[in-house]
């Protein structure tokens, strides 16, 4: 209230100066021309009364009061030979223009007071409209999150839920593609990327919407995942309240799984601030939740799977390589995940510490033929630049030819 009042009031001084310096301009400009015998003196005194009834109509009492000064100034100085004007004596004429200047002067302030009020009357009214656009758009925010809430805690999960359920696939990373899919649709977010943790580091399973983050992500180097994984979720608002940000971080992350042990998690880079709050988090994380008992029965069955399909030395069948194959052909259609296929061959006896060059992720088969192994390898979430430095890194150690 203060400030507002000190800025009115330089408001008003800045006004006032203005008029002031209009008024000093336009009496000298009159004043010049009767010094340089351009008007006469009657004629000079006619114009001078006249601006004085003008200011006085215009700006009210403060500068009918500084003109009448300077013009009695004049009437004693400059112009006190006139005897006459008009037949009328100076001292009539003086006493005229202070009566009627004043009369001038005090409508014209009450018409300036007038113009004031109304015009402080729509600056409040104005202010009062964007107080109440404000409030309708926070109602509008509030019901919306009601409505969600409402929904959620009725039917609304068990529908969701139903549908995951549905996924009846024995293979982790299909089964969270398609995931990702439904629960953004459900919850009708625009963005939604899947990662999933290896150590310290998360990989790139499936998303939607545009992604800014990295494929591979050390999870040190975003603070809303870093807090996720230690509190289960974090969102952006939390994160600033507690440190400076100083690269680009998502909007929230939803760990699936334990915290101490974490599968993967869930990443909204951008979200519209009426659909984003606490309340949305909480749901996805109770799927989240959800999800990963699913994930962990079907973990299950990859491991019932590997001693079926995965040979002692890392290497894995031929079907389960076709299959996986298909799922990461799958993901690059839909989410334009890359992955590289990789085919060499070398001698027998650098089997085992080229199988182990490899990551886990990886899928690779090997036809052993006259002595040497023909491998191929499934590269996930690998460019052409990744698999060129895999194969960079093997010519160097290993004699290998690329089939």
């Amino acid at each position: 209230m203060k400030k507002l009042i000190q800025k009115n009031n330089f408001t008003n001084l800045k006004s006032f100066l203005f008029q002031l310096l209009e008024l000093i301009i336009s009496f000298a400009i009159v004043i010049t021309l009767h010094l340089t015998s351009v008007i006469s003196s009657s004629v000079t005194i006619v114009f001078l009364v006249a601006f004085i009834f003008i200011w006085s109509a215009r700006y009210g009492l403060l500068p009918f009061l500084v003109s009448i000064s300077i013009f009695q100034l004049l009437l004693l100085t400059l112009f006190k030979q006139v005897q006459n004007i008009g037949g009328l004596s100076l001292n009539t004429v003086s006493i005229f223009t202070i009566v009627v200047g004043l009369i001038i002067g005090v409508v014209g302030e009450m018409l300036n007071k007038k113009i004031r009020d109304l015009q402080n009357d729509k600056k409040r009214l104005e202010l009062e409209n964007q107080k109440l656009l404000s409030a309708i758009g926070d109602m509008r925010v509030v019901i919306s999150q009601l409505q969600m809430r409402i929904y959620f805690e009725g039917e609304g999960l068990i529908v969701l839920l139903e549908r995951l359920r549905e996924l009846e696939i024995l293979d982790v990373d299909e089964m969270l593609t398609r995931a990702v899919e439904i629960i953004a649709e459900f919850f009708e977010l625009e963005n939604l990327h899947l990662y999933r943790c290896e150590g310290n580091f998360m990989r790139y399973v499936a998303g939607i919407g545009q992604k800014r983050l990295p494929n591979s992500l050390d999870t040190t180097k975003s603070r809303v995942i870093y807090d996720a994984l230690q509190n289960g979720y974090s969102t952006l608002p939390k994160v600033i309240m507690k440190a400076d940000i100083t690269s680009f971080e998502p909007w929230f992350a939803v760990v699936i799984g334990e915290k101490s042990n974490a599968f993967g998690v869930f990443v909204v880079e951008d979200v519209s601030p009426e659909k984003f709050s606490e309340t949305l988090v909480k749901y996805i994380s109770a799927v989240a939740g959800w999800l990963y008992a699913n994930v962990r029965t079907i973990l299950q069955e990859e491991k019932a799977l590997e001693e079926v399909y995965k040979k002692p030395d890392g290497t894995w069948d031929e079907n389960y390589y076709i299959k996986k194959k298909k799922v990461f052909e799958k993901r690059k259609e839909r989410f334009g995940i890359p992955y590289e296929e990789l085919c060499i061959t070398y001698k027998s006896e650098y089997h085992n510490s080229i199988v182990n060059t490899f990551r886990k992720s990886d899928v690779l088969v090997a036809y052993p033929t006259n002595g040497k192994i023909v491998l191929r390898a499934l590269l996930a979430v690998c460019d052409a630049q990744g698999k060129a430095k895999i194969l960079e890194r093997l010519i160097n150690k290993y004699e290998i030819e690329v089939c």
